[in-house]
């Protein structure tokens, strides 16, 4: 997998704490906006130990996901993932094909449950931190630590969108040159045009858009939609 490069923010903040409380993997680059005035929230570790990776609370085993269709023919294979051991082949199935990043047999390829929790929960715990959501550094931990349980063990997920899209960018630098994608700008406090979607990646399933009884309204809903769930 790519190097992962921490964002200097985020790293600097860090710096007077002993992080990687919750792993050995890196931190990601953090969004830069302006902070939250608002008191920080103190996370208390509740699903998860202090200073202990709640991937190394479970164990872990290597499987072969195999998909098949009604006529018996192999539609996806995956050779070699990682996964908690109790979990079901249903769910290895599951997660391997749709939102393990990469193209199958690639460097790029994601492998393991670990490396799909770390990229999305570490992206959200860096930006949390940046943005004045938490009291300070130990909280961004153990809220990551935390998050990392709740998806490991299987007692929440995120929708589609989170796992496909967040944390390419702030974890595996990855970047994409599509420009057809908006989002909020803070310095600016306006709404605009971006030129890599990967750095403001798409976390939401569901958008709820007007429409005027009209054949030219229908067509203009119909591509909005299309450009919504480009990605």
């Amino acid at each position: 997998m790519p190097e992962m490069k921490a964002n200097r923010v985020v790293e600097a903040a860090r710096a007077d704490v002993p992080v990687a409380a919750h792993g050995e993997q890196t931190a990601g680059r953090a969004l830069a906006t302006t902070p939250r005035k608002a008191p920080g929230l103190s996370i208390k570790c509740r699903l998860s130990r202090k200073g202990v990776s709640p991937f190394d609370e479970i164990a872990w085993e290597r499987r072969t996901a195999s998909i098949g269709d009604d006529q018996g023919q192999t539609v996806f294979r995956q050779e070699n993932v990682e996964v908690p051991a109790f979990w079901s082949m249903l769910a290895t199935n599951v997660v391997s094909s749709k939102y393990f990043y990469g193209t199958l047999s690639s460097e790029d390829r994601e492998v393991s449950v670990r490396q799909l929790i770390h990229r999305v929960a570490r992206t959200i715990s860096d930006w949390g931190l940046e943005q004045g959501y938490f009291v300070g550094v130990e909280d961004a931990e153990n809220f990551y630590g935390e998050l990392c349980a709740v998806c490991v063990n299987q007692y929440g997920s995120f929708n589609s969108p989170v796992w496909f899209n967040v944390g390419l960018f702030q974890v595996y630098g990855h970047s994409s040159s599509c420009r057809s994608s908006f989002a909020w700008q803070e310095e600016d406090r306006r709404i605009a045009s971006i030129n890599d979607t990967y750095k403001r990646p798409q976390a939401s399933a569901c958008f709820i858009q007007s429409i005027d009884d009209s054949m030219e309204d229908i067509m203009r809903v119909a591509a909005s939609e299309a450009m919504l769930f480009k990605f």
